[in-house]
C-alpha cells in the first residue's frame, strides 16, 4: 500500500484563496470531506506583490491556517519563470519570497513549475519564441540548477520541501519545457542533488506526455520515481491540446486536454503508477488537484479510492490514512 502522509485537495478558485473569510470556509468544507491536507496557491493570497512580500497579509494566512487542524502544501505562481529573460534577478526574487511565504504558513511541499524555454503567456505570440541552441539550453538548466541548490538550503532552514513538477505538454509548442519529458525532469533533479528538492509527480501531466510523444510510461517514471516527494493526481483522457483550449466544460465533451477530472474518470493508469511507487521509499502527500466544477466528488474521494495495488479492472474500495497532525 501506498506510504502516506495524509490525501487532500488544491483549492484552485483565487476569488476563495484571495479572501479569508471564503477561504476559511472552504477550509471547514476540506475538514468536513474527510481531508487533512490541502494545497493552496500562494498567488491567490495576495501577500506578494511586485516581489515583496506584505507581512501584515501573510501573518493573517498564517494565523488563520495555523488555527485549522488541517497540513498544508503550497504551489508557486504558475507565471514564475527562472528561464525568463531580461528579468532573471526578478524571478529569483519571487521564488525566495514564495518559499519564505511556504515556511510561515508551514507548509511542507512548495510546488514549482519548472523554467520554461517558452512562457505560456508567449504561445500565441510565437515571434517572441527564442530560439535557444542545445548549447544555450544546457547553459539555462545549469543555472536553474546552481540557483535551486541554493534555494534548498533555505527550504531547509525552512523546514520546506521544493517539489520541481512535470508539466503538461501543449501541441503549439511542444518542447516549451524540458519537463514535458518526465526523465528529463529526473535528471535535473538528480543533478541538483538537494535533500529538500525532489519531484512532484503530475500523474495526469504524465500520461498526457506518455501520449503526446509516444514515451513509455513505465520506463519515465522509473526514471522518476527515486525522486518523488509530492503527487498531483487527476485524470485525463490522454488527449494533448492547444494552449488556447482552456474552457474546461468546452472540453469535456471532447475529452480534450489536461481535463483535472477526479482520478477514475479519464484513462491515466493510476493502478500501475501506484504499484511501482509502493517499492518506493516515498512518503508524502497525495493531493487531488481537481477542477472546482468538481468539488462534489470530494467526500467520495477522502474516503473510498480504487485500491491503488490492485488491477484497474478488479477495484477494491481503500480507505487512505486522514492524519490531522500539524506539519512543522
Amino acid at each position: 500500500m501506498l506510504k502516506l502522509k495524509g490525501v487532500g485537495v488544491s483549492l484552485m478558485s483565487y476569488g476563495v484563496v484571495s479572501n479569508l473569510e471564503r477561504l476559511k470556509e472552504k477550509l471547514l468544507n476540506v475538514i468536513e470531506a474527510g481531508f487533512s491536507s490541502v494545497e493552496i496557491p500562494i498567488q491567490g493570497m495576495n501577500v506578494i506583490v511586485n516581489g515583496e512580500i506584505d507581512l501584515r497579509r501573510l501573518d493573517a494566512y498564517s494565523k488563520l491556517l495555523g488555527s485549522l487542524s488541517l497540513n498544508y502544501t503550497m504551489h508557486a505562481p504558475f507565471d514564475l519563470n527562472l528561464f525568463r529573460q531580461g528579468s532573471l534577478s526578478f524571478e529569483k526574487k519571487l521564488f525566495m519570497a514564495s518559499l519564505e511565504v511556504a515556511g510561515a504558513v508551514g507548509a511542507e511541499i512548495m510546488v514549482y513549475h519548472v523554467g520554461r524555454f517558452v512562457g505560456e503567456e508567449q504561445f500565441i505570440y510565437p515571434h517572441t519564441w527564442m530560439s535557444y541552441t542545445d548549447a544555450e539550453k544546457q547553459q539555462l538548466m545549469q543555472q536553474e540548477i546552481d540557483f535551486i541548490r541554493i534555494a534548498g538550503e533555505r527550504a531547509q532552514q525552512l523546514k520546506v520541501r521544493i517539489g520541481m513538477e512535470n508539466v503538461r505538454p501543449y501541441l503549439d509548442c511542444p518542447d516549451y519545457c524540458y519537463s514535458v519529458i518526465p526523465r528529463m525532469l529526473a535528471q535535473q533533479v538528480a543533478a541538483i542533488g538537494h535533500a529538500h528538492v525532489g519531484i512532484t509527480l503530475d500523474v495526469g501531466h504524465l500520461h498526457l506526455s506518455t501520449q503526446m510523444y509516444g514515451l513509455s510510461l513505465h520506463d519515465e517514471l522509473q526514471a522518476m520515481l527515486p525522486y518523488i516527494i509530492h503527487l498531483h493526481v487527476h485524470d485525463n483522457f490522454g488527449k494533448p491540446c492547444f494552449s488556447t483550449e482552456k474552457n474546461q466544460y468546452e472540453l469535456l465533451p471532447l475529452g480534450r486536454g489536461d481535463m483535472h477530472m477526479p482520478i477514475g474518470e479519464g484513462e491515466v493508469p493510476m493502478a500501475q503508477i501506484a504499484r511501482m511507487l509502493e517499492a518506493t521509499p516515498f512518503h508524502g502527500y497525495l493531493i487531488h488537484e481537481i477542477r472546482e466544477q468538481y468539488e462534489y466528488s470530494w467526500s467520495e474521494l477522502s474516503q473510498k479510492h480504487h485500491d491503488l495495488l490492485s488491477l484497474e479492472s478488479t477495484p477494491i474500495d481503500m480507505t487512505l490514512p486522514t492524519e490531522k497532525q500539524h506539519v512543522g
